[in-house]
């Protein structure tokens, strides 16, 4: 059973529980603890019909892995269909007509990143972020529930074997895919991003594969003022994503 962890955590799953009725199974409230965020939490819950228990502060400790929990964890009803609906099902469900933004990340592993990728795109209004089976943060981990802050129940995250085949998938559906490389020649300020679009992350390290990299339809690069040679997955993640929000809300305006 997955679980979700902290304060402002939980109380974006409860806000979603009261649209959806089903995301989070029992709320797990520290014995003893009385704040007001936490009483906001246990209404959230009872507003919602979600049951909720006093447990001892070792209770906590155990379903949040060493994770603050600042007294509240939330336990989540098994595997989140988010997270196991399949890459055809979920591109089939897809209006192209509406240009469509994803992300996808290759083999990030630190659980922070992860959860702060998919954060930044649920709040960028990415469709879904597709992640590779192995070789990645566990999905299920508290760290990334924690990092993505509610996102996690609201934006569909694919897990699939192949992120190669991932994204010729894409292709043959329509998606220009576009992946971050520091050796690239083009910049993500001089490329047109509209219609739909793929954005492609390596990892921490290594950055993308080199079959995902020849895959991708183009490679561009976040441009560099000051001496280090690249940001943190989930910092460019964030630049990215919003310069396509930027553009997009530009033409939209019609300044673009």
């Amino acid at each position: 059973m997955s679980v979700i962890v902290g304060i402002h955590a939980v109380k974006h799953a409860l806000n979603n529980a009261e649209e959806s009725g089903h995301t989070i199974d029992e709320l797990l409230v520290e014995k003893g603890k009385n704040h007001p965020r936490i009483n906001e939490l246990i209404h959230l819950a009872k507003k919602s019909g979600i049951r909720f228990s006093f447990v001892p502060k070792e209770v906590l400790q155990r379903h949040a892995a060493g994770v603050p929990h600042q007294g509240v964890v939330a336990r989540l009803p098994g595997q989140e269909s988010a997270m196991s609906v399949s890459l055809d099902d979920w591109l089939n469900s897809l209006d192209m007509n509406q240009a469509p933004l994803v992300l996808l990340l290759d083999q990030v592993t630190d659980p922070h990143n992860l959860g702060a990728c998919i954060r930044t795109a649920e709040a960028a209004g990415c469709v879904g972020v597709i992640v590779p089976k192995d070789n990645a943060a566990d999905l299920q981990s508290p760290v990334v529930a924690k990092s993505a802050c509610g996102a996690l129940s609201r934006l569909p995250v694919i897990r699939v074997t192949n992120l190669k085949r991932a994204i010729e998938r894409l292709q043959q559906q329509g998606f220009w895919t576009i992946g971050l490389a520091g050796e690239a020649q083009d910049s993500i300020y001089a490329l047109k991003m509209d219609g739909a679009l793929a954005v492609v992350m390596g990892s921490e390290g290594k950055g993308m594969r080199r079959l995902v990299r020849e895959t991708c339809d183009q490679l561009v690069k976040i441009p560099m003022a000051g001496t280090v040679e690249s940001l943190n997955v989930s910092v460019a993640t964030g630049v990215t994503l919003f310069e396509v929000c930027r553009q997009r809300a530009m033409a939209a305006s019609g300044a673009l």
